[in-house]
């Protein structure tokens, strides 16, 4: 849970902001598409994904390294400014898809945990 202040029409507020995490059952999928890509996990994987498009400054796990939900495991730089990208999922990081100075799309998959 992060605190910020905003300033609405000359006020301020403070507000807590969570992460949401997307989760089975919670969002609704969009229709595939003909010709999709196969999934790109095994089946009973997780993978987190860039929650916004940008260039990758930092990963911070290496395939085998074990993961806590909300342990920061990339950051993304993303108009000037640089988003810590947090696990939703504990696991054992199986597949790291990107790397430093990579650009990467809103929704692609960065890591894969197991």
């Amino acid at each position: 849970m992060k605190v910020y202040k905003v300033k609405v029409n000359g006020k301020v507020y403070e507000v807590e902001v969570e992460a949401v995490d997307e989760v089975k059952g919670n969002i609704t999928a969009a229709p595939a598409k003909e010709n999709a890509p196969a999934a790109p996990a095994s089946q009973g994987a997780n993978t987190i994904l860039a929650p916004i498009a940008g260039k990758v400054v930092d990963v911070k796990v290496n395939v085998g390294d074990v993961v806590k939900a909300g342990q920061t495991v990339a950051v993304i730089e993303a108009m000037k400014l640089e988003n810590d990208i947090q696990s939703a999922f504990d696991g054992k990081v199986v597949e790291v898809k990107v790397n430093k100075g990579s650009n990467v799309a809103n929704k692609d998959v960065l890591i894969v945990l197991g």
